[in-house]
């Protein structure tokens, strides 16, 4: 015979009960029956009922029992007779319970499981309604700290933000000084998808950072590592060698502090942009790298420094024939690095640029344009080159140079420069700072003005080495002249001139100055004399090619020449004719650091 089974709808007690389930947080439905508790009275748990304690009796009325307690069975209970499961704990949209940490990444883990299509959806949960694709767009505008601020406030918006981290392409971080290499791991980590990454370090930096960057950026094309002035770079070369030739998808690397890499060798496929600064002292510099376009070598300052730059140059012209774009800022540079430089059969080259370098000469130049002959930008600043050499350089770039930078360089007079303005049509920016300067000049701290000085002593010798500018270009954009202090009249007819740089002009008289540009946008006049300055605010107000337009014209008797009629005889222009008033100007004049 088979053993007695229990009815199905016999009820359990709760010990048995909690033992199986395992103690949980409350349903609302009855743990015998299954019924909802609000408004019912449970036939199996009442109170003093002994309906659980089984009692023994005749079969017979056992029997009778049993069928009446079946019949009252089926018109309680459902017709599943099995007891009902009680439904699954549904999460709210916004909880402001206070959970450990342990239980946030619990329910993080958990959710991620779940998908989340957000053009399903037309809102997200605790958006407020707000359309998945505004959202997007209000969330990928937010720094990186905003974006772990924002997952943090309900779970749409977490959904949200972990899309955006593995959907972006390019990430700008700060990193703090009290940070560890744990937080840029962690942020790395979440963009799977990283193609550009820049780095602001605050803290000293080593070979880890490198590591972390290349296991969690398996696909990045372009990296950029700035240093603050506090902060130690402790890569060496070896490292940073070894990170170029693994990145196979790198493109581009600029990184700041270099000053630790003693010497590297680097091979690369893809590399086309190198920018390196702070280097000192490197054994060797050999590049391995066909594709590279563009490359920046900036060097410390120190006299200690004794890299060969002959040999930096020469290895650059073998090694590297789709050079596009050089810059080498550095002392060391001399004659012989420039030879070395020109003998390379670089002839895809449209910058060059090389900077602080006395040695560098009018022979230096020589070897330059014989070179390059498709050059689109200069820059010599620092150099001792002399108005010949940049009669060299005006014969033989007439048509493609349309930059040209030769501040710091004292050999160059105003006749070389206006020499160079007539002779370069192209031209767009022309950097002569601190160029025309007076050896004789020097301004401490307490002077006065130097404007009554000159005033007081016109004939004296320090007068005597003043010079004037005059320049008249219909395509220049940019023009620098800081720091010509040997610069005492200026004459400027450029049209389409929008940006001047006369900081630091102190020996500029006000009365030989005269600024016919009528697009002008910006002037920069700090440390310079409240006299010139107001100058320069009443010329850069002014309109002169409106007056003159105003100024109609008028043949004389005998019809020879033709000549402007005095304003006084000219009739006066109607004031319902708008269209032909000139609009108002807006230049501002930057003179924050004005010497008074």
């Amino acid at each position: 015979m088979q053993s007695h089974q229990p009815h199905p709808a016999t009820p359990v007690s709760d010990a048995a009960f909690l033992i199986k389930r395992g103690k949980k947080r409350g349903s609302y439905n009855c743990g015998r029956c299954g019924l909802p508790k609000k408004g019912h009275s449970c036939p199996f748990g009442a109170e003093g009922d002994d309906v659980s304690t089984p009692v023994s009796k005749p079969p017979a009325e056992s029997s009778a029992v049993a069928s009446i307690g079946s019949a009252s069975a089926r018109m309680v209970t459902p017709v599943s007779v099995a007891r009902p499961v009680p439904p699954p704990r549904r999460r709210r949209a916004l909880s402001f319970d206070d959970v450990t940490v342990a239980e946030s990444v619990d329910e993080l883990a958990e959710e991620e499981e779940e998908l989340f299509e957000m053009d399903d959806c037309p809102g997200l949960d605790g958006s407020g309604g707000l359309p998945a694709s505004c959202l997007w767009e209000v969330l990928r505008r937010l720094p990186p700290a905003g974006m772990l601020s924002a997952a943090r406030v309900c779970r749409g918006w977490r959904e949200t933000t972990r899309r955006l981290w593995r959907a972006a392409e390019e990430l700008r971080l700060r990193v703090p000084a009290k940070a560890q290499i744990g937080f840029v791991g962690s942020v790395l980590q979440k963009c799977p998808g990283l193609l550009k990454l820049s780095l602001k370090i605050e803290s000293d930096v080593d070979a880890t950072m490198l590591a972390c960057i290349a296991f969690s950026c398996p696909n990045l094309q372009f990296l950029e590592i700035l240093t603050s002035d506090s902060c130690i770079n402790r890569i060496s070369g070896d490292d940073l060698s070894r990170f170029i030739s693994d990145k196979k998808c790198l493109t581009s690397l600029k990184m700041e502090g270099c000053s630790n890499l003693g010497g590297f060798v680097f091979s690369s496929t893809s590399l086309s942009s190198l920018w390196l600064s702070d280097l000192h002292s490197l054994s060797k510099m050999v590049f391995n790298c066909p594709s590279l376009k563009e490359i920046s070598l900036d060097f410390s300052r120190l006299e200690t420094d004794t890299t060969d730059l002959t040999a930096v140059m020469d290895g650059l012209g073998r090694s590297c024939p789709k050079l596009q774009n050089i810059h080498i800022a550095s002392v060391l540079l001399s004659h012989d690095s420039i030879l070395a430089l020109s003998a390379a059969n670089l002839r895809g080259l449209r910058m060059l640029s090389l900077v602080l370098g006395s040695g560098i000469t009018d022979a230096s130049v020589a070897a330059i344009v014989s070179s390059f002959t498709k050059l689109e930008l200069l820059d010599l600043s620092g150099s001792s080159i002399s108005d010949s050499g940049l009669g060299m350089i005006c014969n033989v770039f007439p048509e493609t140079l349309s930059k040209l930078l030769l501040a710091l360089c004292p050999n160059i007079t105003s006749s070389g420069i206006q020499f160079a303005a007539t002779q370069l049509p192209r031209l767009e920016l022309m950097d002569c700072g601190m160029t025309i300067c007076d050896p004789n000049c020097e301004k401490s701290t307490d002077e006065e003005d130097d404007d009554s000085v000159l005033q007081k002593t016109p004939n004296s010798k320090m007068h005597l080495i003043y010079q004037k500018l005059i320049i008249k270009h219909n395509g220049l954009k940019k023009l620098s002249l800081w720091g010509c202090s040997g610069l005492d009249a200026l004459y400027l007819n450029c049209p389409n001139l929008y940006e001047l740089n006369l900081n630091s002009c102190r020996n500029l008289h006000p009365e030989r100055l005269l600024l016919q540009c009528t697009n002008l946008k910006s002037v920069y006049a700090s440390d310079c004399g409240n006299m010139l300055i107001k100058k320069i605010e009443t010329q850069v107000d002014s309109d002169y090619s409106a007056v003159e337009s105003n100024y109609p014209l008028k043949r004389l008797p005998d019809g020879s020449k033709r000549v402007r009629v005095p304003y006084f005889c000219s009739p006066q222009p109607c004031d319902d004719d708008e269209k032909g008033r000139p609009a108002k100007r807006h230049c501002a004049v930057i003179a924050s650091g004005e010497f008074v």
